[in-house]
């Protein structure tokens, strides 16, 4: 379908840049939304694009626009008391001089982003296909007997299994932030719903022989999509039984308040350190102190917690004391629909 332009859908607000439209004069003729948005701008009081907008050449682009050649230059501009380092282009378009401004430091802070993105998937992937190739190198060998066959066939699943897993993360990752999964809400049981996520991870905690505790209301529901929910609580309990040491426990428990719900997991393992939980949603961000329980992993499952959160409306909160322990809290907000449960 193809959607045309009403008199209210401008081009220039469809364009990530900044833009202004001055007269010869420097008088504000028109802007779009990106310049007020992404830089900051207000033209409530402002005639001049000189009130909002300053740099060292502006005098220099001005007159080259006049002459009907394009100015561009990558310098410092100031918007109000803003510093911002820019891509600015000026040129005449028809009776109106056209200013153009492209945040550089967005730019490079999303090549950064790209590259050590690429570079952090790379390593996950290379990790367990190395070992893999080796395992199967040694299978080649006809000397080996069957049960050290067997027994790197099986590890080299493993390996596939976490390639698996890693994929899969990356698939979730890329749909959460295109945007294209739809929440469907519902009511939902919030004891039932946790029943569940700790069954599934009952073969970790058996691992570590830690016990795995509910206090969570059979009567507690939250309207919200169940589907993103479930997934948030799996990867906090795996969180929590990863980081902690064996023989020790995991506590579930949910409360409701006057204007939310609240859904918390809370192990008694390593904590993080109060400069890193800023880092903990980042993609591949593991804490400096990840090794001490042994924990692996590649780093998604927070990052996967942190979007799903956002698309359903909820926040994360997080308490954590370092050697002692942390507390992840999913807060949803009640509605309507919540209060006319069952």
């Amino acid at each position: 379908m193809v959607t045309s332009l009403t008199p209210t859908m401008r081009i220039i607000d469809f364009i990530n840049e900044g833009i202004i439209l001055t007269d010869e004069h420097l008088n504000v003729v028109d802007h779009n939304e990106s310049i007020v948005k992404s830089f900051k701008v207000s033209f409530q009081k402002s005639v001049k694009i000189t009130d909002v907008v300053s740099f060292s050449k502006m005098n220099n682009a001005l007159q080259i626009a006049l002459e009907d050649s394009v100015f561009t230059e990558q310098l410092p501009v100031y918007f109000c008391t803003t510093k911002i380092e820019c891509k600015v282009t000026t040129f005449k378009d028809g009776e109106m001089v056209a200013w153009i401004f492209e945040n550089v430091n967005e730019v490079k802070t999303l090549e950064s982003a790209k590259a050590d993105f690429v570079s952090a998937v790379s390593h996950e992937f290379m990790t367990p296909l190395g070992i893999i190739e080796g395992f199967l190198t040694m299978i080649k060998d006809p000397k080996l007997d069957e049960k050290a066959k067997t027994d790197y066939i099986e590890r080299s699943m493993t390996q596939l299994k976490r390639l698996e897993k890693l994929v899969d993360q990356l698939l979730s990752l890329s749909e959460l932030e295109m945007k294209s999964y739809i929440p469907n809400f519902s009511l939902v049981n919030i004891h039932q719903m946790v029943k569940e996520a700790k069954a599934e991870m009952d073969y970790k905690s058996k691992a570590k022989n830690i016990n795995v505790i509910l206090d969570v209301p059979e009567d507690l529901f939250a309207y919200t999509d169940g589907t993103a929910l479930y997934r948030i609580t799996t990867n906090l309990i795996s969180n929590a039984i990863k980081y902690s040491y064996p023989n020790n426990e995991v506590n579930i428990f949910a409360f409701e308040d006057e204007n939310s719900i609240k859904l918390s997991v809370q192990d008694k393992g390593i904590g993080i350190k109060a400069e890193e939980i800023s880092r903990i949603f980042e993609r591949f961000y593991r804490a400096s102190n990840s090794s001490e329980t042994n924990a692996k992993g590649m780093g998604l499952g927070l990052a996967l917690v942190k979007h799903l959160a956002n698309i359903i409306n909820a926040k994360i909160e997080v308490e954590s004391r370092y050697t002692m322990g942390s507390t992840f809290t999913v807060v949803i907000r009640k509605t309507n629909h919540t209060l006319s449960r069952p």
